[in-house]
């Protein structure tokens, strides 16, 4: 088996959601091990459980996961450090007879995967090899909207902020880089706010993390719209809105 299907998609598409659907699709018919593969380079990183959205426990019991709250949170890892990580456990799975399911990340580090960029070349190939099946999941901005509203109230009465200070407090000890902290949506917006206040990223009060809230939901939903930009920088991806839209494509592809 050296097929491979990726799954793009802006914030709160539920590419998790399509992944694991695929998975149980792919074994009951076709008897083939699906393992999935995190590709975005943020949840990789340990400990920042509230913030990032991953695989839960029924999830995990089912599936084969790799590269999901993996990397300490104290070195920063570069493109082709994260590509080089994924293609290892591609070809690690690829060699049991299994299929790679890749999940998420941004445009850019879902393509330097796809299109097997390397760090030596100063242009890339704009091909996708066709032993790939790329999806791209489709979500309308009210909807997107929603979703979010509802994603970033979750995270704040799950303690976003406590697990922010925590991270925080252990950036001078080296064990958390702070640069990773700017990158995460959530933590960025605490420290984009002391900043501005003049605070302690520590001693931030109720009206600031209300404004952080709703800051946070614009930023995360304009975000989301950039992204549902890039699909046309996929060659031949197919654009879904849920997992039925996917079996048909599923079942060309492997046979």
């Amino acid at each position: 088996m050296n097929k491979i299907i990726a799954i793009y998609g802006p914030t709160t598409s539920n590419k998790l959601g399509l992944a694991y659907n695929l998975s149980k699709y792919v074994w009951g018919k076709y008897e083939i091990d699906p393992e999935v593969v995190n590709t975005d380079p943020i949840k990789a990183y340990r400990g920042f459980d509230v913030s990032q959205s991953y695989p839960n426990e029924n999830f995990k019991e089912k599936v084969e996961t790799h590269l999901f709250n993996s990397f300490p949170p104290n070195e920063e890892i570069d493109l082709f450090d994260f590509k080089q990580a994924v293609d290892e456990r591609v070809s690690e799975i690829q060699s049991r007879g299994n299929l790679p399911i890749l999940v998420g990340g941004s445009a850019m580090y879902l393509l330097a995967i796809l299109q097997n960029w390397q760090k030596e070349e100063k242009k890339h190939s704009k091909n996708i090899p066709d032993n790939i099946l790329v999806f791209g999941l489709t979500v309308s901005k009210p909807v997107m909207r929603r979703a979010v509203e509802k994603n970033v109230n979750e995270m704040f009465n799950q303690g976003l902020y406590a697990e922010f200070k925590r991270l925080f407090e252990q950036i001078e000890e080296g064990s958390v880089n702070r640069e990773i902290l700017e990158k995460v949506a959530g933590y960025q917006q605490f420290l984009e706010m002391a900043r501005v206040s003049k605070k302690s990223p520590l001693e931030l009060n109720k009206q600031d993390l209300n404004k952080i809230k709703k800051w946070l939901i614009k930023d995360i939903v304009d975000y989301g719209y950039h992204q549902t930009l890039n699909y046309k920088k996929f060659p031949g991806i197919y654009k879904i809105r849920e997992f039925n839209q996917a079996r048909q494509i599923v079942d060309k592809f492997l046979k």
